[in-house]
C-alpha cells in the first residue's frame, strides 16, 4: 500500500481530490489542512462588500476527502524531511510518505514591516482576514473603528479596498469610517497594462478613498502607520495585502527552492530536487516558466496535477504542464460592477461583474456536486 500525502486543500489540491474520488488501488491518500474547510479567494472581496454569505464562499474539504475515501488531520504541516520522507504537524503527528504534494499557497512577509505580525490583520490565511473584517465591521457599527488603513496596491489590495469602501458606505453612508489606500509603488496595480491601472485608479478617485503610492510602511503600531518618507497616520485597523513570502518549513526543507525561497519544479510540477515530491500553486515556482501569484494558476494546475500524481503512485512519467503566462483578470469595484483585464486589454461595466460572479458560483458548485 502506497501513501500520498496532500499538505494543504488549495485550489489546486480540491481538484486532485474531486479526481481521486476514483482512487487508484493500493493506494493510501491522507490531506493535511489547518480547516476542514477551503474559502474561496475569488469570493472573499464579495463577501466583504456583502455580497455573499461565508457559507457561499466556501468549498467542503472534509466532504471531497471523504469522497476519495481519504483521511483529512485538521492540523498544520510544521516541518518536511525530504531524505526520511516524512511530515511533521503541529499536533504531534509524524507522516511517511511514498508521493508528497505541497499546495499550500503562501503567507505574508514576516520582516514586511516593524509590527506587522502583531498590529495588522493579514490576508493570508484568509480565515484572519475574514475574522479580522468581522471585528472590524461590528467595531465601526458600535462607532468604535473610525479609520481603516489598506497596505499594498496589487490586484488583492485594490479589490478589498473597493469591497470595504462598498460595504461601510451602504451601512453607514457619510458615518462611515475613512479608507485609506497605501502603496510603496508609483502606480495601482503595477502587474497591469497602463489601461487597466487607468480604470482602477479612476475608480480609486471616483469613491474619494485615501490613496499614497511611492512609499512603503515601515511600521505598524497601535493605532498608527509609519511610512518610509516620514508620514505617520492614525489608524484604528490595518490590513495588510502587501506582497508574499514563503513558508519558512518549507524554505528550511531542503527542497530546491527559486531565489525567494518558494519550492521549485520541473514542467512536470515536480520538485527539481526530490521527484517524489509535487507541488503547485503560490507555494511554487516553475522552473524556466515565471509568472505571476494569481490564484487562475492553481486552478489550471488541478486537472495535470492529479494526473501527475496518478502517473507517479503507478510508476510512469507524468506529462508536461506548461501553463500560458495570460490570464483573465476580474476586479470587482466592491459594488456590482467590475472591471476585466485580459493581455493588453480592459473593459468594465455591471455585465463583467454578472460574468465573474457566474464563473466564481460554478467553480465553487463544481466541488459541492
Amino acid at each position: 500500500m502506497k501513501r500520498l500525502v496532500l499538505v494543504g486543500a488549495g485550489h489546486a489540491h480540491i481538484e486532485v481530490l474531486r479526481n481521486f474520488a476514483h482512487p487508484p488501488p493500493d493506494v493510501e491518500v491522507v490531506v493535511v489542512n489547518p480547516y476542514p474547510w477551503l474559502t474561496y479567494s475569488g469570493m472573499v472581496p464579495g463577501f466583504v462588500a456583502g455580497h455573499y454569505t461565508l457559507d457561499e464562499c466556501a468549498v467542503d474539504v472534509a466532504a471531497l476527502v471523504a469522497r476519495a475515501n481519504a483521511r483529512l488531520l485538521v492540523t498544520a504541516a510544521t516541518a518536511l524531511d525530504p531524505k526520511a520522507r516524512q511530515v511533521r504537524c503541529a499536533n504531534g503527528a509524524i507522516l511517511d510518505y511514498d508521493v508528497l504534494s505541497l499546495d499550500v499557497g503562501s503567507q505574508a512577509p514576516a520582516d514586511a514591516a516593524a509590527g506587522v505580525e502583531r498590529h495588522a490583520v493579514l490576508m493570508r490565511p484568509l480565515e484572519r482576514l475574514v475574522k479580522g473584517w468581522t471585528d472590524t465591521l461590528a467595531g465601526a457599527r458600535a462607532g468604535r473603528v473610525h479609520s481603516i488603513t489598506l497596505v499594498g496596491t496589487g490586484a488583492a489590495g485594490v479589490e478589498l479596498a473597493f469591497a470595504m469602501h462598498h460595504r461601510l458606505r451602504s451601512e453607514m453612508a457619510e458615518a462611515a469610517p475613512h479608507l485609506r489606500l497605501i502603496g510603496d509603488s508609483r502606480v495601482v496595480v503595477p502587474a497591469f497594462h497602463p489601461g487597466a491601472r487607468r480604470r482602477i485608479r479612476a475608480e480609486i478617485e471616483a469613491r474619494r478613498i485615501e490613496w499614497h503610492q511611492g512609499s512603503g510602511v515601515v511600521e505598524v503600531g497601535s493605532g498608527f502607520v509609519h511610512l518610509q518618507n516620514g508620514f505617520e497616520f492614525a489608524t484604528d485597523v490595518v490590513f495588510w495585502a502587501a506582497g508574499a513570502a514563503p513558508h519558512r518549513w518549507l524554505t528550511e526543507s531542503g527542497l530546491a527552492t527559486d531565489t525567494r525561497g518558494f519550492v521549485l519544479t520541473d514542467e512536470r510540477l515536480r520538485s527539481c530536487s526530490h521527484p517524489e515530491v509535487f507541488a503547485a500553486g503560490d507555494c511554487a515556482s516553475q522552473q524556466g516558466h515565471p509568472r505571476a501569484r494569481a490564484g487562475v494558476f492553481a486552478v489550471r494546475a488541478g486537472p495535470p496535477l492529479a494526473a501527475a500524481l496518478r502517473a507517479a503512485l503507478s510508476g510512469r512519467e507524468p506529462r508536461r504542464h506548461v501553463p500560458r503566462s495570460r490570464y483573465l483578470a476580474l476586479i470587482s469595484a466592491g459594488n456590482r460592477y467590475a472591471i476585466g483585464v485580459w493581455d493588453g486589454f480592459s473593459w468594465e461595466g455591471e455585465w463583467v461583474w454578472r460574468w465573474k460572479d457566474r464563473i466564481d458560483r460554478q467553480f465553487v458548485q463544481r466541488y459541492r456536486s
